[in-house]
């Protein structure tokens, strides 16, 4: 087990748990979900003049026992024993699994992680993660996952190492971008209860393009479509695409947000034209601008195509597209490297078997300053994964900073990237550095996950 601080916490930690100063630390109960709601949408309402009342539904979803995966007791809160109990802090933990090139591994999302402005930087929020740190290390979960501000998760464990969003815009009043036809081969509906199947088939095709992907069941389908709160994080819209015998050929979730229509998935089947697909929906979308914006202070004026930073409908629209809208990160905690590699091994030997150093035997041994890798290699295949003592600083074939490995890891950077960003991120040797390129060749990810 690699150590990043706060194991011993984690294994020591019970609930509930005094903090003092009359601040008590325990596991959400359903029964606090009203008031817990009502903090959330006060705590993170940017606009007080227009709540976020969606984050009570939320957190109302999240406590009712109906979500896949999360429960009242998955919520961490703390209270002032002193003003009545009053909630001064919360956040939860919503359990998935994920695939990283089709091998799935636990991942552990941090969620409404907030604290009332009176009682900051007293510590409460590590309180709080050391305790989700530990229920996800429990279900087995190898990776920790957050969005939030810049720089604030790096204290906990994480590093910014897998892209959240990246978009591509289209806007109907572009030259070229509004040409009417005579008939439409496609028609669109809402999502029913029997698409599940299909939506099954065509998901993996909008993800085809992401290293990563969030699994999803049918359950998680129904639960999205179906069961959570309409305009919560949990929702899902979903429309199918059908021609015209009927049979369905694309999907697509859309929502409108501002001024845009944002298309957060696509995928079409094999054998159809994503770009036939793709001329459908924006000229569908025109027409569903047009009625909605009889009532609208902010007119819909384009499409926003939050599909990450690579994904076969910018292929097909190609030009009619604005230029891509820079990605944000998510934070990634991953506190057992050696469980992590061993679980996509079989990935990293593939990869290998297919680079210019196929067959490959000989040791890899990775100083990340804090701990030391050493991976063996036989004809191509991981014999070995296991943390060894350098004789001397310099006993090591590459070097990484701080969190630095995790960006190559997770394939957002290459190591080509890392060196040239990072003084202390290199290679010893020339092998090294053509061997981790071959390994970890950088390739984005578009998650869209359990919420």
């Amino acid at each position: 087990m690699l150590s990043n601080g706060f194991e011993e916490q984690e294994k020591n930690l019970r609930l509930p748990l005094v903090l003092g100063d009359g601040l008590l630390l325990r596991w959400g109960v359903p029964t606090v979900a009203p008031e817990l709601g009502a903090f959330n949408v006060e705590i993170h309402t940017e606009n007080p003049a227009e709540p976020e009342d969606w984050l009570a539904n939320w957190t109302a979803d999240l406590m009712s026992g109906k979500h896949p995966t999360t429960k009242a007791s998955d919520f961490t809160v703390i209270v002032d024993q002193k003003a009545g109990n009053k909630i001064i802090s919360s956040l939860n933990l919503i359990s998935q699994t994920w695939t990283y090139d089709g091998i799935p591994f636990g991942v552990g999302r941090i969620e409404l992680v907030g604290t009332d402005p009176q009682y900051r930087r007293r510590g409460l929020i590590r309180q709080q993660m050391t305790a989700v740190h530990q229920k996800s290390a429990a279900r087995g979960e190898l990776v920790q996952a957050i969005t939030g501000i810049p720089w604030y998760y790096r204290q906990f464990g994480y590093e910014m190492t897998i892209n959240l969003g990246g978009s591509r815009e289209f806007f109907w009043t572009r030259p070229n971008n509004d040409k009417p036809i005579k008939e439409e081969i496609y028609h669109m509906r809402p999502a029913a209860r029997p698409d599940i199947p299909v939506l099954q088939t065509l998901y993996p095709l909008h993800c085809a393009d992401s290293l990563l992907v969030a699994q999803r069941s049918e359950d998680i389908w129904e639960y999205g479509l179906f069961v959570a709160t309409r305009e919560t994080a949990g929702a899902r819209t979903v429309h199918m695409i059908e021609n015209g015998s009927g049979s369905v050929v694309a999907y697509v979730q859309i929502y409108p947000y501002g001024t845009a229509f944002r298309v957060r998935e696509i995928g079409v089947m094999r054998g159809h034209s994503w770009r036939a697909v793709a001329l459908f929906l924006v000229r569908e979308l025109k027409k569903r601008a047009h009625r909605l914006n009889q009532q609208r202070d902010k007119p819909i004026n384009h499409i926003a195509f939050n599909l990450g930073a690579k994904h076969p409908l910018y292929d097909a629209l190609g030009s009619q597209l604005e230029k891509q809208q820079k990605p944000y990160a998510w934070y990634i905690r991953v506190p057992d490297l050696i469980a992590f590699l061993n679980i996509i091994a079989p990935v990293l030997e593939r990869r290998l078997s297919e680079s210019v150093m196929a067959g490959h035997t000989g040791t890899l041994r990775l100083n990340l300053y804090h701990v030391a890798l050493r991976l063996v290699f036989k004809n191509g295949n991981i014999g070995k994964i296991e943390t060894y003592e350098p004789a001397h600083f310099f006993e090591a074939d590459a070097f990484f900073p701080d969190l630095s490995f995790l960006n190559l890891l997770f394939c957002h950077r290459s190591f080509a990237e890392l060196d040239a960003a990072f003084i202390d991120c290199f290679a010893e040797k020339a092998e090294a550095a053509v061997l981790l390129g071959c390994l970890f060749p950088r390739q984005p990810s578009d998650i869209n996950p359990l919420s």
